[in-house]
């Protein structure tokens, strides 16, 4: 990168004034898209910024790409092995100096006007710390193609409870690359758990949402690509899946834990099983049975909300407030324990192939009725033909012509011969 000195013009007196956003993005072998992506930040219409990029060991020619955009709001950070995701992320961030912070993927792209527009929201807005927008999804080729994840990407919530409520139930609905915060709001939250691969960005979320409601922006503000055959993370691989799974289960796991007690009753209040729950031991009930409730689309209990009731059932207090005031008792939850607890994505499918197979199976025995009955109808209306040919020839031989004509079938017999 050359490092170029900014003529003091009238225009660069007012961008002075404005405050510093800075944009994080992480780069892992993305040289065919990594160009459009920088310069999609750098043509923002709101030009004061800092550009953060840490590349994390790539392979291929992402850094000479990057070195040769001549602007000198771009910081490379460079990365001699891959880190993974996570731990390049929080490198990142230590980088931050500006008022806001924004991230951005290294494939995707950002509409002239996104900062513009959130950073107007956010100073009009003093209430708000964070908000994000909608997307468009691409492919290979940057056209923008119909997908679930622009429909999923399309939410508006407005309170803290209704964010809270989405992401226990349903799960991860809102697009990192969208992203505007406060860089007060991200010290506060702290840096990404590196244990999370697949859903950083959602626990990310989740811990933001405890703390503070979230705004959306309803336009199409960023396009996220997606791949016909993925190879990064976000691919749909049986490891990547089953990562997905488990990660989900563990945020889920620690998802009451620094919630206070007024935003719990606030935002799941109305699924309490005792309405009038107010100490501290019948809250943690209520975390228990919450945390019972299906994960994502299934049906099986969740055995997180198990393990929240086993160590309730070990304290005599808990236990005796459990069987007194939600009728479980050891019993019951013996009953509990017989069901599904570990019916991951895998299982699902292998249920479901089952499933699909069963349901040929019976089409084919279906198939096979129909066709036997039909042979029997055949069957059935042959042998009424051969009755009633059988009647013929008896009405025939019992008539009084065939009786007369009898010896002149004879002399013909004999003519014959």
């Amino acid at each position: 990168m050359k490092n170029n000195i900014y003529v003091l013009t009238e225009r660069n007196r007012t961008i002075m004034k404005k405050d510093l956003v800075s944009v994080l993005m992480v780069n892992y072998n993305h040289a065919d898209t990594i160009e459009k992506s920088i310069r999609s930040v750098l043509e923002q219409t709101y030009s004061k910024l800092q550009l953060i990029i840490v590349d994390d060991g790539s392979t291929d020619n992402s850094v000479e790409i990057i070195n040769s955009i001549d602007d000198p709001r771009i910081e490379l950070y460079e990365e001699k092995e891959n880190k993974q995701i996570c731990a390049v992320t929080n490198i990142g961030m230590k980088k931050v100096r500006g008022e806001y912070f924004a991230r951005i993927d290294s494939d995707d792209l950002w509409e002239k006007n996104k900062l513009e527009i959130q950073v107007e929201y956010l100073k009009n807005h003093s209430e708000q710390k964070i908000c994000f927008t909608h997307a468009a999804i691409i492919n290979e080729k940057d056209q923008i193609i119909d997908s679930e994840l622009e429909k999923l990407y399309a939410v508006n919530y407005e309170s803290q409870e209704e964010w809270l409520e989405t992401f226990f139930f349903i799960g991860n609905c809102l697009p990192m690359t969208s992203v505007l915060m406060t860089t007060k709001l991200m010290l506060e939250i702290g840096e990404f758990n590196i244990a999370y691969r697949q859903l950083h960005d959602f626990d990310y979320w989740v811990r933001v949402a405890k703390k503070c409601p979230m705004a959306v922006i309803s336009k199409k503000l960023v396009r996220m690509r997606r791949y016909d055959n993925e190879i990064n993370n976000s691919n749909t691989s049986e490891e990547n899946m089953t990562r997905t799974y488990n990660e989900y289960v563990d945020i889920r796991r620690h998802f009451f834990d620094e919630m206070s007690d007024v935003v719990l009753k606030k935002t799941f209040g109305k699924y309490f099983k005792n309405n009038n729950a107010e100490s501290r031991e019948e809250l943690e009930c209520e975390k228990a049975f919450l945390l019972c409730s299906p994960v994502g689309q299934g049906r099986t209990i969740s055995n997180v909300g198990i393990e929240y009731l086993i160590n309730l059932l070990q304290d005599k207090i808990t236990a005796d407030i459990l069987e007194s005031k939600y009728e479980l008792n050891i019993k019951k939850f013996y009953e509990l324990t017989g069901e599904h607890l570990y019916n991951d994505w895998k299982v699902q499918e292998i249920i479901q192939n089952i499933k699909k197979k069963e349901e040929v199976f019976e089409n084919e025995i279906r198939r096979n009725e129909q066709q036997k009955l039909m042979l029997k109808k055949d069957i059935a209306d042959r042998d009424n033909k051969i009755k009633e040919l059988e009647a013929i020839i008896e009405d025939y031989e019992n008539s009084t012509s065939w009786k007369l004509t009898k010896p002149l079938r004879k002399i013909g017999t004999i003519v014959k011969k």
